[in-house]
This record gives C-alpha cells, structure tokens and sequence, in this order.
C-alpha cells in the first residue's frame, strides 16, 4: 500500500513539473504569460531590440502556396539558453480584438520530437507547443508549422522563453509571413505581450506563500509525502 501511494505520488509530481513553469490555462493561452513564476519578464526591463536573446526565424515569408509548411527555428543569442517555451502562430490584425488572441495553423509534432510536445490550448493542441520535459537546455530548437486553409491574413510566431527556473522573457516574435494574395502591412504589426506579473490576472490561482512566490517544487512533494504517509498510518 505504501509503495503504491509512493509511486503514484511520484508520478504525479513529475508529470506537474515537467510542463513547469506553464498551466496551459485559458489566460495563459491568449497572453502566454507564466504567472507560476510570481515575476515580472525580464522583457519589461528591457527597451534595447536590437540584440536580442533569442529570435524566431521562419524559412519562408509567404505563404498560401498549395499550403505548404514552413520550418521554424527558435534560437538563442547569447548566454541564456532555451530552457521551456510556449510558441504559437497568430494573425496580424487589431490588437483589441479577441480573434487576435488565439493561435492559427498547426505545428507538426510527433512523438519522438526531441524537444517539443503539443500543448492543451484552444481545443485543439497542435496549434501551440511547448516543451517536453522542463528543462530542455538548448540553444536551437525546429520544428514545421502548416498555415491555416481558410486564412489569407499575414502571419507571425510569438514565443515565452524561459532561460533559468526564475528568469523568462515574453514578447520574442518573428517576421511576418505574408499571404501570396496580400501586400504586407507596414510598421511593425505583431501585437504586444503581456510582460508584468499581476496576481489579480490569475483566475485559477496557483499554489502560491503569502508572499504570492511560488514554493519550490521539493516543498510541495515533501508536503504530498507527509500527508501520504499520514494517511496511510491512519487507515492501518
């Protein structure tokens, strides 16, 4: 009986973290901000663009070619690596409208991806990716992506990388990828993320101290085993 509530305790805790620091909850899917993290991005301090951290760099700038893949490679720059990510493909438009917010097309993921697994957002879990375990430690990471039919709008990649267990950054976007019908938009259309923690943003609150930090994962697992093992004593 112990070894079976061990097990199955252990289970758990690694499939929870192995997702870490994301939720995949329904804010977190439009704004792809980790607030399990209890921190502003390291995005919101910074107002230098030209040497960034890491860069999406899709293969193709048009699309709409018998709907043809693109390959997508997310890169890192300089000394923080790729430690997670939550990448989606999103449409140029309004800002404000909610259409806006959600991802479009499919990536291709299978199921020996090296780095990357489908994420459970907007019911349908190829249009967002994640990582397959956490960390993933690396520098480089490709995967092909396939535009959506019924779309002739331009398109670009929008990334959260997290480089340490406490240090991310939100806002990471590629160039656009214009339809073979339209002309591009000029200016700098991919919309802003969402860079600054706030708790009042959480409608599913996470386990969380006082303070509103989070607890280090080892403190969780020895609360889940001491209550384990409680319970157990109990019902023997």
């Amino acid at each position: 009986m112990w070894s079976l509530s061990v097990t199955v305790l252990l289970t758990l805790q690694r499939s929870v973290w192995s997702a870490y620091p994301f939720t995949f909850s329904e804010r977190e899917c439009r704004d792809l901000f980790p607030e399990r993290i209890g921190k502003d991005s390291l995005t919101a301090g910074s107002n230098d663009h030209h040497d960034e951290p890491f860069t999406i760099e899709p293969s193709e700038t048009i699309h709409g070619f018998n709907f043809g893949s693109t390959q997508v490679l997310v890169k890192a720059n300089s000394k923080w690596r790729i430690q997670g990510i939550i990448m989606q493909a999103r449409i140029v438009g309004n800002c404000k409208n909610p259409k806006q917010q959600h991802p479009v097309g499919h990536f291709e993921v299978s199921e020996n991806h090296k780095f990357l697994r489908a994420a459970n957002c907007s019911g349908n879990p190829f249009k967002t990716v994640t990582h397959r375990k956490y960390p993933i430690n690396t520098d480089s990471i490709v995967i092909r992506w396939f535009p959506p039919e019924d779309v002739k709008a331009e398109v670009y990649f929008v990334a959260t990388i997290v480089s340490g267990k406490n240090d991310f950054w939100t806002g990471i976007v590629s160039h656009t990828i214009r339809h073979k019908d339209k002309p591009f938009t000029p200016g700098h259309p991919q919309c802003p993320m969402r860079s600054k923690y706030t708790t009042s943003a959480t409608p599913r609150p996470s386990p969380q101290g006082s303070t509103g930090k989070i607890l280090h994962p080892n403190i969780l697992l020895i609360c889940t085993l001491l209550t384990a093992i409680l319970w157990t004593m109990y019902h023997n």
